[in-house]
């Protein structure tokens, strides 16, 4: 491990181009990057949809700017003409802004790696799987890591300490207003959040079972049901509303991700897949039951039990082909049990109810 100088590094750039949750389980590294170089100032590049979310939230991200399209990280245009024009364009901006630490937490660097080198910094950190290219300085890519521990180690690797495993989720002061735009009738502690979708078909529990968690939290616990996703998901959400006995409050398409947070803090529980809803109530101290394939417990689990639930699926091979990898889009969670999700509302509806009574 070879630390790096605090006071040689003024401008530090990090790839981190993923989703809500992704970016979620990255926030202890950069908070820690921070920390460690006090004096630099951290750009992070990240796809377009995220940029409103970061910018002026996180005080330890100073700029935040979108990546152009490029292969393996951003969908690149139809045009191949104005891709490549964007890009070169891109780099030649990065290059002259003279980034003196440019780091990879994108993943296994088969894409990343060759475009973080584009970025001309001094020094370079990232992951790397096996055949791909190094960087300067890189931590070896192994699937099976919780991604919160894996980008700690990362940084580790130029001598930055942790300052905790904490994931950050800020609210603005905004964020509330938006969503009661949108939900003017919001009660807070008053609702459940029920979140159907994900962006891997694989990891979406049957849209049935959701309606039945719906319906035993209504009538067992007289909670509201407030159903999210994005615009693209609300097919989800009106397939839960036929299948459901009783109506939901249908958000899906409606809030942005700061209005997300300020949802997800007032709920009582959040009942989700593994995705970036999940990942955010974990970050917000909210309970949550969240349904996982049984490998994506590693890398994605939360470390505490006590008001965060996993409930598990043993899916190893394609319900359809039989493969253990295939690119067939069918759920890999199917089994995970209903009556588990169940009694894990239970336990955390009755807990939230007796420590609102205590208080």
């Amino acid at each position: 491990m070879t630390h790096l100088d605090p006071d040689s590094i003024k401008r530090i750039v990090v790839l981190r181009a993923n989703g809500l949750g992704d970016f979620l389980f990255s926030t202890p590294a950069l908070r820690a990057l921070s920390a460690a170089f006090p004096s630099a100032e951290i750009t992070y590049l990240c796809l377009p949809w995220m940029r409103p979310f970061v910018e002026g939230r996180y005080p330890y991200i100073h700029r935040t700017v979108v990546i152009p399209p490029y292969p393996g990280i951003r969908r690149p245009y139809r045009d191949q003409a104005s891709t490549a024009r964007e890009m070169d364009e891109f780099f030649r901006s990065c290059q002259e802004r003279g980034y003196d630490l440019a780091i990879q937490m994108h993943g296994g660097g088969v894409e990343s790696n060759p475009f973080v080198l584009r970025l001309g910094a001094r020094h370079t950190l990232g992951l790397a799987g096996r055949g791909v290219p190094r960087l300067e300085r890189t931590l070896t890519y192994q699937l099976y890591q919780s991604e919160v521990i894996r980008y700690l180690e990362l940084v580790g690797q130029i001598g930055v300490p942790s300052t905790g495993l904490e994931m950050d989720a800020p609210e603005l002061p905004d964020d509330e207003r938006r969503l009661r735009l949108v939900w003017s009738d919001m009660r807070p502690g008053e609702f459940v959040v029920v979140h159907p979708g994900a962006s891997d078909p694989r990891r979406r529990w049957p849209i049935e079972r959701f309606a039945a968690v719906s319906d035993y939290v209504q009538r067992a616990y007289r909670r509201a049901v407030v159903v999210t996703g994005s615009l693209s998901e609300r097919h989800l959400a009106r397939h839960l509303q036929r299948c459901a006995s009783l109506p939901v409050v249908d958000l899906t398409g409606q809030l942005d991700l700061g209005a997300m947070v300020a949802l997800v803090r007032r709920s009582a529980l959040v009942v989700s897949n593994d995705t970036g809803v999940a990942h955010l109530a974990y970050a917000v101290e909210k309970p949550s039951i969240v349904i996982y394939w049984c490998g994506n417990l590693i890398t994605a689990g939360p470390f505490t039990r006590g008001r965060f639930r996993p409930v598990l699926s043993w899916t190893l091979d394609c319900p359809v082909c039989g493969a253990r990898r295939c690119t067939c889009k069918v759920s890999f969670v199917a089994e995970a049990p209903l009556e588990e999700v169940l009694n894990h509302v239970d336990d955390l509806l009755t807990d939230e109810h007796s420590s609102a009574s205590v208080e």
